[in-house]
């Protein structure tokens, strides 16, 4: 091999070995399969060719080229055939946040949705600008501005309003807090009902042995002591003692409005005694008859007396 040979063996070594620096640094694409794709976008925000392209955050391929449209800006995209981008995919529009460049993000797409193939549009998605969002911040700035001048203003007015009311209530507000302030001082030096209440050191223990007692109380009924106990614990046989009592005290009920209704009617003795005032002359008579008897005695002897009884009598 002469030495011409070697020199241009050895220049064509040197190109491959560039070739496939250049291939392994950037990508051209050279020695890989691609097929393409387009998306279509308003604005593409200082996208250029040679940007990155990924699919689910893996690079696949590259911006091949970039047109202007009447409409906006329709980009080509040259993907590795091993990247699949599905019907229902979308092409994202995004940068790096630290060097702002740009690059193209695509979502995998619903597996049961057919791929796209050469020379087929997916869609495309524009986020909100770094300018747009700026732009936003300083409207929000200014409504701010807005929104604390209308404060000031107001602040203004109803400050005055305030100064007005007080300056106009001065005499009740003065009246009022001189009122709480001897109403405070009653309570303080324990004059009145409420001040005794909050002042009285027995009231806590006498609540607290209220309580105590009431708590024992309830504890023996708890445990079914006493005959009321008895009564919410169950006891039979003290609730059928009451229902022989309750059933006694009905029958002596009835029988009282029987008698009762008897001596009314004037039925039997007793009856005759309160309705029938027969008696009650017959009684007078009897008295006025012992009354004669007694006279006669005093005016006869004692051997007639016993004539004088049996013919007043009888």
């Amino acid at each position: 091999m002469t030495n011409e040979q070697k020199v241009g063996l050895f220049f064509i070594v040197g190109i491959l070995l560039a070739i496939f620096a250049i291939e392994s640094v950037v990508g051209t694409g050279l020695f890989t399969q691609t097929y393409s794709l387009y998306v279509d976008y308003p604005q593409v925000g200082g996208l250029r060719t040679g940007d990155n392209v990924e699919v689910a955050g893996v690079k696949v391929g590259k911006v091949d080229e970039i047109t202007l449209q009447p409409d906006g800006v329709r980009v080509k995209l040259r993907l590795n055939t091993e990247a699949v981008v599905r019907r229902d995919s979308n092409a994202r529009l995004d940068y790096q946040l630290l060097s702002g460049t740009r690059f193209i993000a695509i979502t995998l797409g619903t597996p049961s949705q057919p791929a796209l193939k050469d020379g087929d549009t997916v869609a495309g998605t524009v986020p909100p600008s770094l300018t747009h969002m700026v732009d936003e911040m300083q409207g929000v700035a200014r409504s701010v501005e807005r929104l604390a001048d209308s404060f000031n203003a107001n602040q203004q007015e109803v400050l005055s309003t305030v100064n007005a009311m007080l300056v106009e209530n001065r005499a009740s507000l003065q009246q009022a807090l001189t009122n709480m302030e001897s109403i405070t001082a009653k309570i303080d030096h324990g004059d009145g009902t409420m001040a005794k209440l909050l002042n009285d050191p027995g009231l806590y223990d006498r609540v607290t042995g209220v309580f105590a007692s009431l708590q024992t109380v309830s504890d023996r009924l708890a445990r079914g002591q006493g005959d009321l106990g008895r009564l919410l614990s169950g006891d039979g046989a003290l609730y059928d003692e009451a229902r022989e009592t309750v059933a006694s005290l009905n029958v002596v009920a009835a029988n009282l409005e029987d008698i009762s209704t008897r001596i009314r009617n004037g039925e039997g003795t007793l009856g005759r005694i309160v309705s029938d005032d027969s008696l009650y002359v017959e009684a007078e008579e009897a008295l006025r008859g012992v009354d004669r008897a007694t006279a006669s005695i005093e005016d006869v002897g004692p051997i007639s007396v016993l004539g004088t009884l049996v013919t007043t009598l009888f």
